[in-house]
């Protein structure tokens, strides 16, 4: 028992009690009265244990945080804030949460448009000097929608990329006074991805989505299982609150 008592004295000490008990108290005040903020600094201080992107996010929406998805006009490295359509900030996601892309790369992209926003995939490809790969990972992030495109439209896009290095030999050709013939792609009408398909592939290329939850396409099933939602947990036989 005197080993037990002499180990309770110290298994905890008072100072690291003391820090821990203010970064608690800090953080608390902060998700409660600026939950943007709060949002918006704990994603650019990931990975630290606990809880994922994806249920930080939901969390914040819950306690209606505007968040915005990753854009390549938009986004910088970092999640930021921008103006919100309520009171409050939203939170614009950062090009460090889609998987794949370095913080170089990224780098060139907000560079580059500093002075003039992207119009075209091509235009970003001329401007910024990134490699194939990396727009691609950036289609598959959905992140080119500023530039009217879908996820599969985008990758469809990027795909003929390669076909920008025959410009070498065109410029061959205009120094000898050959002129190269111009290759025109008429346009591809592209299937549209299912809602199910798109939340699937923002949690494989971003890790989150801000289109519904994954669950809420298996409810009726669960619903014939006898699954009871949690938010019924909440609410009385009579429909009114539960205390």
């Amino acid at each position: 028992f005197k080993q037990l008592e002499g180990f309770g004295s110290y298994g905890f000490p008072e100072s690291h009690a003391a820090s821990f008990a203010l970064i608690a108290y800090a953080s608390s005040w902060m998700k409660c009265h600026h939950p943007d903020v709060f949002l918006c600094a704990i994603l650019n201080s990931l990975p630290m244990g606990f809880y994922g992107a994806a249920q930080l996010v939901r969390d914040a929406q819950r306690h209606g945080v505007e968040v915005r998805w990753v854009d390549v006009n938009r986004s910088d490295w970092d999640c930021t804030l921008e103006h919100g359509s309520n009171e409050g900030f939203a939170v614009r996601l950062g090009l460090k949460l889609v998987r794949g892309v370095k913080e170089a790369d990224a780098a060139h992209l907000v560079g580059s448009r500093e002075q003039r926003l992207f119009d075209t995939i091509d235009d970003l490809w001329n401007r910024v000097g990134i490699g194939v790969g990396a727009l691609r990972r950036l289609a598959a992030a959905d992140a080119f929608r500023s530039l009217g495109l879908s996820r599969r439209e985008a990758v469809w896009q990027i795909g003929r990329l390669r076909e920008s290095q025959l410009a070498l030999f065109a410029a061959a050709d205009e120094r000898s006074g050959v002129s190269a013939p111009e290759i025109s792609e008429p346009p591809v009408p592209l299937d549209l991805m299912t809602l199910g398909s798109e939340v699937v592939a923002d949690y494989r290329n971003i890790g989150l989505t801000l289109r519904p939850h994954p669950v809420s396409f298996l409810r009726r099933d669960l619903e014939r299982m006898g699954s009871m939602p949690c938010s019924a947990l909440y609410r009385s036989r009579d429909g009114r609150p539960v205390t």
